[in-house]
Formats: structure tokens, C-alpha cells, sequence
């Protein structure tokens, strides 16, 4: 079969625009484990912490955010190395410091004192309950913050990532 120069240039463009969104969809799930590592950063838990040498993200193992995480964990948060722990469906999130949750069709996420709920909630503005929500403005990402449930949660967060957040509620 003989390919002419402008199916060759097709076929190039095609596999480009594969392999681009790809590589897209990493970079932003990269860039969502940074933020969520950032929050941990900022964010003062209730004394004494559940484990004095680990902070813990619990995450659902089919996220596209786990492996992103998984690429974080040992780094130093505070006094504590990060660890990520993956959930199956019906797992329950005991032993968290930090949750990934996703937006909820039947309603709020349930607030646990000392954990710190991050929503991965896309391009909605509602935060389902959640204490930070990750949101796509356009091209960008940027995140919101409901001190309300901080405040509920017994976490206290940082101005300085106050004043970096999109809105505060």
C-alpha cells in the first residue's frame, strides 16, 4: 500500500494529537498531586497527629490522581512523611489525614475531624462538602476553600494559602 505525502501528514498530526492529550492529562494530574501536596503543607492538624512519622492521603485506587501521589509519597510534610494509601469502592477512609474525594451525586462529603477533604471537582463550583475543591478555570487550575469546614474539620489553614485561593467561604 503506498501512502501519499498528505495521509502521511494526517496520520502524523493524528498520532501528535494523541500523544498531546495524553501527556496533558499527566501533566494535570501531576500538577493536582503538587496542589494537594502544597495543602498539606499549609494545613495544622489536631494534637497529636494519628501518626507521628506518616501523614497519609487516601485516595480510590481508580483515580487518575493515585499515580500522581504514589510519585510523592516520602516527601517530608512537616515533621511527617507523606504515604498514600489507595481505597477499593467500599473501603472505609479511617486513618486519613488527607482525602481525595470526587464530586457526589447523592449529596455532601462527610466531614471527619482532622481530615482535610479535597474534592477533584473539575469545572463545578460546588464543593460537595469538601474543604478545598480543585476547579478548572479555562486552562488553568485553581482551587477554593470553605474555612466553614476547615473550621468543622478542626484544621487550620495557612493566609498564605488562603490568599492564593479562589474564593473563600
Amino acid at each position: 500500500m503506498r501512502l501519499y505525502p498528505h495521509r502521511l501528514r494526517w496520520l502524523f498530526a493524528a498520532s501528535l494529537a494523541c500523544c498531546a492529550t495524553a501527556r496533558a492529562q499527566v501533566e494535570e494530574e501531576t500538577l493536582k498531586a503538587a496542589f494537594v501536596y502544597n495543602f498539606a503543607l499549609y494545613t495544622t492538624w489536631p494534637t497529636p497527629p494519628r501518626d507521628a512519622a506518616r501523614l497519609t492521603v487516601c485516595v480510590r485506587r481508580t483515580s487518575t490522581l493515585a499515580p500522581a501521589l504514589r510519585a510523592l509519597a516520602g516527601k517530608p510534610v512537616q515533621a511527617r512523611r507523606l504515604a498514600v494509601r489507595e481505597l477499593e469502592g467500599g473501603d472505609g477512609a479511617g486513618g486519613c489525614d488527607v482525602r481525595i474525594v470526587e464530586p457526589q451525586a447523592d449529596g455532601e462529603t462527610r466531614r471527619e475531624a482532622g481530615v482535610l477533604t479535597v474534592c477533584d471537582c473539575g469545572e463545578g463550583p460546588d464543593m460537595h462538602g469538601a474543604v478545598v475543591a480543585l476547579v478548572r478555570e479555562g486552562n488553568r487550575l485553581r482551587f477554593d476553600i470553605d474555612v466553614g469546614a476547615a473550621n468543622a474539620s478542626m484544621l487550620s489553614l495557612s493566609s498564605k494559602l488562603l490568599r492564593l485561593a479562589r474564593t473563600t467561604r
